[in-house]
């Protein structure tokens, strides 16, 4: 979040509409509720992504996350009739296929990375054990 808010700063004042964005802010004072309530929401929503990861690891937050983009696209496509080109399209595919490769691999009990050139047995339970966990 800090992140953003630099960049943002930083945008704001390279497009030079730093001003713009604080007399906004100034004329309309009914914004600061509509920050409070977004800063909640986006709290909310940060607290949901690091228990879904911790409780059901990130495979399953990565298909939650694929769902719900397909799934805004879909409505995005239905409710105000944008298309999506067949590029678009083959993207979505392409994800979607990635997706599903990493699920099945993980239900066969297959590491999706195979390491090689490692000698050290040590380095080697190290790294396994750093991959398990981001895995899980």
């Amino acid at each position: 979040s800090a992140f953003s808010t630099v960049l943002s700063l930083i945008t704001l004042i390279h497009n030079k509409e730093l001003s713009l964005a604080i007399s906004f802010v100034y004329r309309h004072s009914e914004i600061h509720l509509h920050f409070f309530m977004f800063s909640i929401c986006s709290t909310i929503g940060q607290l949901c992504i690091f228990y879904t990861i911790k409780n059901f690891g990130a495979v399953v937050f990565t298909i939650i996350m694929t769902t719900r983009i397909l799934l805004s696209i879909v409505l995005s496509c239905i409710l105000y009739d944008h298309q999506v080109t067949g590029m678009g399209f083959l993207g979505l595919v392409v994800v979607m296929g990635a997706v599903c490769y990493r699920i099945k691999r993980k239900a066969e009990g297959k590491h999706l990375v195979k390491w090689q050139g490692i000698q050290d047995e040590k380095a080697m339970e190290l790294v396994q054990e750093w991959h398990e966990h981001i895995d899980t």
